[in-house]
């Protein structure tokens, strides 16, 4: 048998070593191959076990073709699909993420800003579901959702529970204070006579506690008001009303939120129908027929003249010293990349 001449005979014993280096250059050298431990970093890989663990693969495949729209590399584009694929492996809400993800690519949100954001997101839902898994096994939260005859260690209503996870994950993301969460979800218990509550009611009056701080209302006060309407059994498109429906009484009547907040949830107590609170708060009223004792400026109309409402002004006017922003949509605070 013929030999190599020594420096080619040199060359093959280098060459896969060489192979795999030529190879790392070409992918930028900043993304270990196989992740330097095995794992596969790249889009494909990502797209296999997001769905082996039950994400969207439609979402995820359209996050991967819009990074590729955007010129992203391909480590890049799975950086951006990774943090699912993480939530997805522990049995949480993965949508959200997704959806995030989309809209700061067409926002054309450098990737090197959105990952930061979306490995927060991550974070902050981990966290959400911790906290949601070991609220719902407490007997008395148990009694209140109507599970205290499934086993303990289950996880209720498994869909419910990813809306809750998701709305808890938002609000935090939105500013939320953790603390306020949480000690909201844990006097339900006891300020919803009403049985059972789904999770996905809960998960609707978790999302409204962003909107109402930002009008005035105090942890306190919102605490009050969203436990009192869920307690009265209104509907998530009722509850998602309720903050536009205070900025509009604040503009109206020219009184603080915290005191029509504070006799909104007296007025839910009472038994007002939902339409019938809101209705009054989109005309600058207080619900029911006028505040409580000691709550708000007086009557509806008793403001400075010309903002309240039968003064020949239309409802929608609000007072000249109306607070900058107090006329924004609900709900665009924050969480987004």
């Amino acid at each position: 048998m013929a030999r190599l001449p020594g420096p080619i005979q040199t060359l093959r014993g280098l060459w896969p070593g060489l192979g795999t280096a030529l190879l790392v250059l070409l992918i930028g050298g900043s993304v270990p191959l196989q992740g330097a431990l095995g794992q596969p970093t790249d889009v494909q890989a990502l797209l296999e076990q997001g769905a082996a663990a039950g994400v969207n693969v439609e979402q995820m495949r359209t996050v991967a073709e819009r990074a590729r729209q955007a010129g992203l590399s391909e480590g890049a584009a799975a950086a951006l699909l990774e943090p699912a694929v993480a939530l997805a492996k522990q049995d949480l809400p993965t949508d959200p993420l997704l959806s995030k993800t989309l809209e700061g690519l067409a926002k054309q949100v450098p990737s090197s800003r959105m990952q930061p954001v979306l490995q927060q997101y991550r974070t902050r839902t981990e966290q959400a579901g911790q906290f949601v898994t070991q609220w719902a096994r407490r007997d008395e939260v148990r009694q209140l959702l109507g599970t205290e005859d499934a086993p303990s260690e289950a996880n209720p209503q498994t869909n419910d529970r990813a809306s809750l996870v998701a709305a808890v994950a938002e609000a935090r993301q939105q500013g939320v204070a953790a603390g306020h969460v949480e000690s909201f979800l844990s006097g339900l218990p006891n300020g919803v006579e009403r049985r059972p509550v789904s999770m996905t009611e809960v998960a609707a009056a978790v999302n409204v506690l962003p909107d109402l701080p930002g009008n005035g209302a105090s942890p306190e006060t919102t605490t009050q008001l969203v436990t009192a309407a869920l307690d009265a059994g209104y509907s998530p498109e009722s509850l998602r009303q309720l903050p536009s429906a205070l900025r509009s009484a604040r503009q109206n009547s020219n009184r603080p939120v915290d005191a029509l907040a504070q006799g909104t949830a007296q007025a839910i107590t009472r038994g007002t129908p939902a339409a019938s609170v809101l209705q009054s708060l989109f005309q600058g009223a207080f619900p029911g027929g006028g505040p409580p004792s000691g709550v708000g400026n007086g009557p509806p109309g008793n403001g400075p003249p010309g903002n309240g409402p039968g003064t020949g002004k239309p409802p929608e006017t609000g007072p000249p010293d109306d607070p900058p922003g107090g006329n924004g949509p609900p709900g665009n605070s924050g969480g987004g990349p």
